[in-house]
């Protein structure tokens, strides 16, 4: 199938786009975002689209401000609303990943102009190999199922919805494509630097699984897929669950009926736990296996007291308690 097809494919399998949608595209110039570019501006006249492609210049390396010309220009020719922000991303840096420093200004950034814009759609143009290369990190450092959907095709944040109508295409016939259409774009040298764990993932580790397996890819791409589905599934027994197991709640508490927790299957006992965690602290972040297995070993016991990162844990013989701390 070719590009355009396949691009109009994943919008109608995953209900990405609907006639008269205003959306923001986030384009760094890369030859992923620049077809996506190309791509959204070819169906912008069907779909009746107000567009907007915006660029977040991380002042990272000497080319940063020449890739950020070079999408201004092709916004231009393709007569689409521009925007960018220059940050010095490495003056943010406190010990943090600077990768996750980037995208979190990143992000901030395609939040500050989708409110100002009162635009609700964001799309981002990660690949079938963005994918694969965010399953293989997520099993290196430890995931469950939740981490093993990798990159989703839609999600929801903070009241915006994200989309990546590209999510079923590979790097290498989005380049052939380019390459077929004469269609100018930038690579980013940081690709190809190793201190960078996804780099290594994808210049090291993949060639390597690739010579086991030439199928890999396929295979880890179809991993996520059916981890999204199993998880989309147990979470919502888990939901219908949670409400029979609710007894009281406050602002940062939540009181379950052990008795009936006990009877649940572990897993849909820790999906239980997680959905009721969420709902008081807002996410599970600096949760991990080792925390939810502590829980696990404690519901048969009695007058436990838990303490876990920004969370209080308290089992008694017939009630557990998640209290939110606020530090």
């Amino acid at each position: 199938m070719e590009i355009l097809g396949k691009f109009l494919s994943a919008v109608k399998r995953y209900s990405l786009l609907k006639k008269k949608d205003k959306v923001i595209l986030g384009i760094s110039g890369g030859p992923d975002s620049v077809a996506m570019l190309h791509l959204f501006s070819h169906i912008k006249r069907e779909f009746k689209l107000y567009l907007v492609c915006v660029h977040f210049n991380h002042g990272l390396r000497k080319e940063a401000d020449e890739e950020e010309i070079f999408v201004k220009r092709l916004a231009d020719s393709l007569n689409i609303k521009f925007v960018s922000e220059r940050k010095n991303v490495g003056g943010f840096w406190e010990g943090n990943s600077l990768e996750q420093v980037a995208r979190n200004l990143r992000y901030d950034f395609f939040f500050k102009v989708a409110n100002t814009l009162k635009i609700k759609k964001i799309a981002l143009a990660h690949t079938k190999d963005d994918v694969v290369e965010t399953v293989l990190m997520r099993v290196i450092r430890g995931a469950g199922i939740q981490g093993l959907r990798g990159i989703l095709p839609l999600i929801k944040l903070k009241r915006k919805t994200f989309i990546r109508p590209l999510i079923e295409m590979e790097k290498e016939e989005i380049i052939k494509w380019l390459k077929e259409k004469k269609i100018e774009y930038r690579v980013d040298s940081s690709n190809f630097e190793e201190r960078f764990f996804r780099n290594k993932i994808r210049l090291n580790i993949l060639p390597l699984l690739k010579k086991l397996n030439p199928n890999i890819k396929n295979n880890l791409f179809n991993l996520a897929r059916l981890s999204a589905w199993n998880y989309d599934f147990v979470t919502k027994l888990a939901y219908k669950e949670l409400e029979q197991v609710r007894e009281e709640e406050g602002k940062d508490f939540l009181i379950l009926n052990l008795e009936r927790l006990k009877r649940l299957h572990p897993f849909l006992f820790l999906q239980v736990l997680r959905l009721a965690i969420e709902e008081i602290k807002g996410d599970t972040r600096r949760l991990d296996w080792r925390h939810f297995e502590k829980i696990l070993e404690a519901i048969s016991k009695k007058n436990i007291i838990i303490d876990l990162p920004r969370l209080i844990v308290e089992i008694n013989a017939s009630k557990l308690t998640l209290r939110a701390l606020s530090i």
